[in-house]
């Protein structure tokens, strides 16, 4: 079975879409109120500035000089430049001057110290506008207050740190001040030490304050002696060993003990290498074998013999002249010992004299540091009187100006993005929720049933029905489907039944145009209106309810009388009455009246449509749906929930009514624009000719054609 209305036809999601802009909108608006409320209840709060210019003085504190460099690279002042500004040094003396902790107090009671200094510091921050530049910016509801402190915070800085280079200068003098003293008393007893040294040596010194260093003492040659006789001493200890080692020779080993000699003699240096010669080919001629008494090793004997006897001839000249050394050097020791003792007077006197010497030369060297010392101690001060301030208030802090924080422009800017993005969400997940039918799909996928038709939502108009409206085409294709659907099922009498509340208009226009449909198909149609409550099938025929349906459950009136012709071809109706009594519906419906009517319109009609409300036990749309022999159920496009519609189903299965179909109603769709073919000519007909067509399928519907 087809499922939608049309080829032209299909679903608008850009309408569907556009029906929850309402909550878009309400939720975009209550969020920017909101913010609006905020903005005017949000407090006005003042800020004051005052800028010090920090100077580059001499005895400036590091720390300072520091947080300026760092100011410079960082704008935003952090925790070490809070330090240096908005110490307990400089914050605890305001909050002591100004009396903060009694004037925040809170309930009646004085805050702590602390307290008042954390509120304090919430309410400053600090900027550098330049290098040497720090702005104390301070931030509170009252404008007097924010440039009281302002002006207290940058002078109580500047207070600190002139106090800071003043103990700093004071420190550096009296460090220089005991430098003086310190040397002002070495300088006394460096002179009391020379005048000693020069009575006890009786040195005669023209100018003993004098600093003149051209006098020099003496050479002492004593040392000089001492080390000539240690000498001499190390040489004749060196000659003996060597006498004694040449006294100890043995001849076994002549070249071995030689060599350890370390003689550097030249005739032993040419001897030793031809004695070892020998020795290596006497003892490889006896290693071949030959004895002791060959010829050849005789002679090569007889080489070791001469060889040998010269070298001990030459070491015997060796020990002589190492004999002749040693008494040479023993005489010189003698001498060289006489004259020491000789001149052991006169060395304790230049000793002396040396020593006075030095011991002036370290009290002139004393007299130049004490004059250095007080020439510092003079540059000292003058630097520190004429030292210019560590920090000045460059520009006090003003009235303070207004300010509220944030920007109330950029709160309702951001409130209302918020909103709109939250209503967004909001339709989202309100579209998530939703239960209701959105698809012609879901229909057949999640309920199992057939679509019959799609209508379009209808324009807001009169209560009537619009004979020439375009959605025509969607009720003609209704009726195509429950004419194949109602002719397998051999069914004449349909129940148009709702789906739940706010289906009646939809389900009577519905039961209206497919009757419409039917009879202009020329098949002998009555509509009956069985919603004893909201009657409305009168109102879309423009026929009075004075009689009706409810006249002949009652007996008061026969069927030929209510049923009456609605004015178009085929098409007859039975309203509901206007004595009708909803409370009293199901005793009427529950009548044998009921049951002859369905089977006397059965006869006299080819198709007979109930106009029923949704199912309810406390009326008569029970029996009026049991007595259908088949039903068409009509949903709400994106209003009527599943449920219902499943519910519905369910009720007409237990009454063994037959379920054609489901109408999906109120449908947000649109027209496709038909494409024209290419090279196709169109016609323009006359005005005149298209309203004597219209004229004429007029005059057909109400039967006033003459053929």
């Amino acid at each position: 079975m087809n499922a939608t209305p049309d080829a032209t036809l299909h679903l608008d999601h850009w309408r569907m879409v556009r029906s929850r802009v309402w909550l878009v909108i309400l939720v975009f608006l209550l969020t920017l109120g909101g913010a609006a409320i905020f903005t005017y209840l949000n407090p006005q709060n003042y800020i004051a500035s005052a800028t010090i210019d920090i100077q580059a003085g001499k005895t400036q504190q590091p720390a300072v000089q520091s947080s300026t460099a760092e100011l410079a690279k960082n704008p935003n002042l952090g925790e070490s430049q809070l330090q240096a500004v908005l110490s307990h040094d400089v914050v605890d003396q305001i909050i002591q001057r100004l009396e903060l902790a009694t004037k925040w107090s809170q309930n009646g009671a004085s805050i702590s110290l602390e307290s008042a200094y954390d509120k304090l510091r919430q309410m400053v921050f600090l900027e550098a506008p330049a290098p040497h530049l720090i702005r104390i910016s301070v931030q509170s509801a009252s404008p007097q207050e924010a440039t009281l402190l302002a002006n207290t915070i940058a002078q109580e800085y500047i207070n600190q740190q002139t106090l800071l280079q003043q103990a700093t200068a004071k420190t550096e003098t009296d460090q220089v001040q005991k430098d003086i003293r310190l040397k002002e008393t070495t300088l006394s007893n460096l002179f009391a030490e020379t005048s000693r040294l020069r009575t006890a040596a009786g040195y005669v010194d023209p100018n003993p304050d004098s600093s003149d260093t051209s006098l020099q003492p003496e050479e002492s040659t004593t040392p000089t002696s001492e080390d000539k006789v240690n000498e001499i001493q190390a040489n004749i200890a060196n000659l003996k060993s060597r006498l004694d080692a040449l006294d100890h020779l043995k001849s076994d080993n002549l070249a071995q003990s030689v060599g350890l000699l370390n003689l550097n003699d030249p005739v032993l240096e040419q001897k030793l290498p031809l004695y070892q010669n020998a020795l290596v080919e006497k003892g490889r001629l006896l290693s071949a074998g030959l004895g002791h008494n060959h010829p050849d090793v005789r002679t090569i004997q007889g080489q070791i013999d001469a060889i040998e006897e010269q070298i001990h001839q030459e070491i015997a000249n060796i020990r002589e002249g190492l004999s002749a050394q040693l008494a040479t050097v023993q005489e010189n020791l003698v001498t060289i010992e006489t004259n020491l003792s000789a001149n052991q007077n006169g060395q304790k006197r230049k000793e002396a004299n040396a020593q006075y010497l030095e011991t002036k030369q370290r009290y002139d060297l004393a007299q130049a540091a004490l004059v250095t010392a007080k020439a510092k101690l003079q540059s000292v001060t003058t630097e520190t009187a004429n030292q210019p301030k560590p920090a000045v208030m460059s520009k006090p802090a003003a009235t303070a100006s207004g300010t509220g924080g944030i920007s109330n422009s950029l709160i309702l800017l951001v409130g209302g993005a918020m909103g709109l993005l939250l209503g967004v969400l909001l339709a989202f997940l309100a579209g998530t929720l939703d239960r209701s039918i959105k698809t012609p799909k879901e229909l057949e996928k999640r309920l199992g049933l057939p679509l019959l038709a799609v209508i379009p939502k209808p324009k807001a108009g009169a209560p009537g029905i619009a004979w020439h409206d375009p959605n025509d085409e969607a009720y003609q294709l209704l009726k195509t489907n429950v004419q194949a659907a109602r002719q397998k099922v051999a069914a004449s009498v349909l129940a148009v039944v709702g789906s739940g509340y706010g289906t009646g208009r939809s389900r009577s226009t519905t039961t209206a145009k497919l009757a419409a449909a039917y009879a202009a198909s020329e098949q002998q149609t009555l509509v009956v209106d069985a919603d004893l409550r909201r009657p409305s099938q009168h109102k879309f025929f423009g026929i009075d309810n004075r009689i009706g349906l409810s006249d002949y459950l009652r007996g008061e009136k026969p069927l030929d009388q209510i049923i009456r012709d609605s004015g178009t071809p085929n098409l007859f109706i039975v309203t509901a009455g206007s004595g009708s009594s909803p409370t009293g519906a199901m005793k009427l419906f529950g009548s044998l009246k009921c049951v002859e009517l369905v089977n006397t319109a059965k006869e006299w009609f080819d198709v007979v449509i109930f106009d029923s409300p949704p199912l309810r036990r406390s009326d008569g749309s029970l029996v009026v749906c049991g007595l259908a022999e088949a039903a068409v159920i009509v949903a709400q496009h994106r209003r009527s929930p599943r449920s219902m519609v499943i519910k519905t189903t369910d009720a007409l299965h237990n009454l063994g009514t037959k379920v054609l179909g489901v109408v999906l109603n109120s449908a947000y769709v649109k027209r496709r624009k038909k494409k024209l073919l290419p090279n196709v000519a169109v016609r323009e007909r006359p005005r005149d000719e298209l309203a004597a067509e219209f004229q004429a399928a007029s005059n057909r519907l109400r039967g006033d054609d003459v053929y």
